[in-house]
């Protein structure tokens, strides 16, 4: 049963509306004022208000403006009850936060009708509020819940479709198909991957050969036939080619990713579309990079890089 608060000073132009709604099954509260009704609302918060715009003390304006503060009454739906034809104070009523009104002499038939429509829209408002609340909550949890997975596996994986697409890959995954495959797009497998994936190969691992960086080596771990899904690991292998012979700088694992990009010649643009962060988390890393390096530009970060990746690769891991 919906409840209905009745604001009106004058008892006898309330009966009307009161009686009409309580047989009409609705629960009514009547408040001879501004003040009654805003203490009204401190024990019980109705689902509607009707309330008139002139009364003496706390009008109607001034009584919606201050129900209208308070968070937990802010979205009760007010509809107010005048006499007056003056646009000037149907514009006030509207600014102050009423929803509609209802003009004297008051029909009781309208108000129902206009009471009834009020308590749908704000049921479906809260319906889709609550729908929101919950997709915003899921969103979240799923975009945490990946960005920890990219970040904490240490090892390659991707999951494409055969078609090529990929659904999802984490960061070690795609630094290596961004190394063995440079300018292609993050979101396709490489052709070379895509051929191997859609033949009867697949059983068997895919070696792509590189002669500075070394051997990637491509499994096929697993599918899923309803959405044509395939589980993909990628390993670097034979090579100390990578961010995580750069650490020996004394990088952290994150500098020493940004400084091997900077080595592959990406812009920080590029190395942030990469790296799946900001531009400006990108600018912090090179700062700090640069100093732990003792050099001050990108082509001279990128030369002491290369006398890593370049070096023997027998006393690197």
């Amino acid at each position: 049963m919906s409840t209905v608060l009745v604001v009106d000073d004058v008892p006898t132009n309330a009966d009307v509306v009161l009686s009409h709604l309580t047989a009409a099954g609705f629960r009514v509260l009547y408040a001879g004022s501004g003040a009654r009704a805003l203490k009204q609302l401190e024990h019980s918060v109705p689902d509607l208000i009707l309330l008139d715009i002139k009364m003496p003390g706390l009008d109607g304006i001034e009584t919606c403006r201050l129900i209208k503060q308070r968070p937990e009454w802010k979205y009760v739906p007010i509809i107010f009850i005048t006499g007056a034809d003056e646009l000037s104070q149907k514009l006030a009523a509207f600014e102050a936060g009423g929803v509609d009104f209802v003009t004297k002499p008051i029909l009781p038939e309208e108000v129902e009708a206009r009471v009834r429509t009020h308590l749908r829209i704000r049921e479906l408002q809260t319906e889709l509020e609550q729908k929101n609340q919950a997709l915003s909550e899921e969103i979240e949890l799923r975009l945490d819940a990946e960005k920890q997975l990219e970040a904490r596996l240490d090892q390659a994986f991707v999951i494409a479709s055969y078609e090529g697409g990929i659904h999802f890959s984490t960061r070690q995954a795609a630094i290596l198909l961004q190394a063995f495959f440079p300018g292609t797009s993050m979101r396709v497998l490489p052709d070379i991957v895509l051929g191997w994936l859609a033949s009867i190969e697949r059983q068997r691992p895919l070696l792509i050969h590189d002669a500075q960086k070394g051997e990637l080596q491509v499994d096929h771990l697993a599918s899923s036939d309803p959405r044509r899904l395939a589980l993909l690991r990628l390993e670097q292998r034979n090579s100390s080619w990578g961010p995580k012979a750069l650490q020996i700088l004394g990088l952290t694992p994150r500098e020493a990713e940004v400084l091997y990009w900077i080595t592959e010649g990406k812009t920080n643009p590029e190395i942030s579309t990469i790296l799946d962060t900001t531009l400006h988390t990108i600018k912090k890393h090179n700062n700090k990079l640069f100093a732990k390096l003792g050099v001050e530009t990108r082509m001279a970060a990128a030369r002491l890089a290369m006398s890593i990746l370049t070096g023997p690769a027998d006393g690197d891991e």
